[in-house]
């Protein structure tokens, strides 16, 4: 999955109409990392390498952690803390993507909605409240 957002992306969005406003802070909470936007030579807007590196190797161990959920099954207390525990560090990365950069608008309710995705997943398996046909 690449973090990049061209120019012919944003392009085709405002063509629709629904440009709307430039998010500068996520939609939950005061901004708490000012990071620079990188562009390169197409005029790509960038997300910064360390927030990339971070995320992924936040999913690196997610994927690793569902794989073994898949293998012990989803009421197996360590598979289920370490899911809990991986599914928390993809959301803080997000939050930290959504809170180090300025994007537009969309793409930060995007990236918020992943987030709180990936925290009630945690939350989930930490209550052991998880739904076996998932």
């Amino acid at each position: 999955m690449s973090l990049v957002v061209g120019r012919d992306e944003l392009a085709r969005v405002r063509g629709t109409g629904r440009e709307g406003h430039r998010a500068t802070r996520p939609v939950s909470g005061p901004r708490r990392h000012s990071a620079r936007l990188a562009s390169d030579f197409h005029d790509n807007v960038m997300i910064s390498e360390r927030f990339t590196r971070t995320w992924e190797a936040a999913y690196r161990q997610y994927g690793c952690a569902l794989e073994t959920t898949a293998r012990c099954g989803k009421h197996d207390p360590e598979a289920a803390q370490e899911m809990a525990k991986t599914s928390r560090a993809v959301a803080a990365a997000w939050r930290q993507i959504a809170a180090g950069t300025t994007l537009p608008w969309w793409t930060l309710a995007a990236i918020e909605s992943a987030a709180g995705a990936f925290e009630c997943q945690a939350r989930e398996y930490e209550t052991g409240q998880i739904d076996e046909r998932s």
